[in-house]
């Protein structure tokens, strides 16, 4: 990540009030698309990966209908639920903490942690390792 936008400019995007003692933030989702944009702008985009893993995004390029892989992730691919970067998984947590797909594995459905988190884990939401 080469930048990452100050926590005070976020907050200024959004209204925040009190409800019951408690804060709720709320914006419009047009509002919170773009304060993600913003915050996704500096990660580093592997351009090289990125294309080889989207070969569409690659013939959207060469067609000159996208400028970049880290304009696009940026702008449609992180909502789309593309890896900006191949993500190493820790085979062993993984498995450990998603019992299920260790079965998989053990049952010969799934080559590994690894497949199974490039193909579903991610978008799903899991952790490839420890945080």
């Amino acid at each position: 990540m080469k930048y990452l936008p100050p926590f005070d400019i976020v907050k200024a995007r959004l209204a925040i009030e009190s409800v019951n003692g408690e804060l709720r933030v709320s914006g419009s989702y047009e509002e919170f698309v773009n304060m993600v944009r913003r915050m996704i702008a500096g990660i580093e985009v592997d351009e090289k990966w990125y294309l080889a893993r989207y070969p569409d995004i690659a013939e959207a390029i060469a067609q000159g209908i996208v400028h970049s892989a880290q304009t696009h992730f940026v702008n449609d691919g992180y909502f789309e639920g593309r890896q900006p970067f191949g993500i190493q998984v820790n085979e062993r947590w993984y498995l450990t903490q998603n019992t299920g797909v260790a079965d998989y594995v053990r049952q010969g459905k799934l080559e590994s942690g690894q497949q199974h988190f490039d193909e579903n884990g991610y978008k799903e939401g899991r952790l490839p390792f420890a945080m």
